[in-house]
């Protein structure tokens, strides 16, 4: 993967970190349709209808992210820049649907091997992912940008005129 921040895009329009509008912070959270239900002998079952990813993501900058163009009543495309993991004892994993996944970001890999996390090259066929081998390794690790499909309410912006920076905020829910 490149030194280069990867652009966090939403709608098509890119956050651009060494554009001025500072490094990103995005983080994850399930949300989801399911309770916890006992049985007659208390014994617990969780019952799920549905589940899905809601995201937040947030940057100080000299410059605000400048999405006010956004049609923020449709349904968006956010091309997400905190990766997902899958870790193992074996090299093969099964990835999210590539629909799930950064069109413009390829999965990559790392192997634990000499006490040191070390990349390795990721071979994709579909959806699955082969992790090069690595004498000695212990454990494999497989990345992936997620692209999600979401509603948001827009992004929220405070502007500091001591400082001249500009602070942004996002949420979406994945539709």
């Amino acid at each position: 993967m490149s030194n280069m921040p990867t652009p966090l895009v939403l709608g098509g329009l890119s956050i651009i970190q060494h554009a001025g509008a500072g490094p990103i912070r995005q983080s994850y959270e399930p949300i989801g349709g399911s309770t916890a239900l006992r049985l007659n002998g208390g014994t617990g079952i969780k019952m799920t209808n549905w589940g899905k990813t809601a995201t937040s993501a947030s940057g100080t900058g000299n410059l605000d992210p400048g999405l006010f163009a956004l049609d923020v009543s449709q349904p968006l495309e956010l091309l997400c820049v905190a990766p997902r993991a899958m870790i193992g004892t074996g090299r093969q994993f099964v990835l999210p649907p590539a629909a799930q996944r950064r069109p413009d970001v390829a999965p990559w890999g790392w192997a634990f091997a000499g006490g040191q996390w070390l990349d390795v090259a990721v071979l994709m066929n579909g959806d699955s992912a082969e992790l090069q081998a690595v004498a000695g390794a212990t454990a494999y690790r497989v990345f992936w940008l997620p692209r999600l499909v979401v509603f948001t309410p827009g992004l929220t912006y405070e502007f500091d005129e001591a400082s001249g920076l500009y602070d942004w905020s996002l949420s979406a829910e994945e539709i």
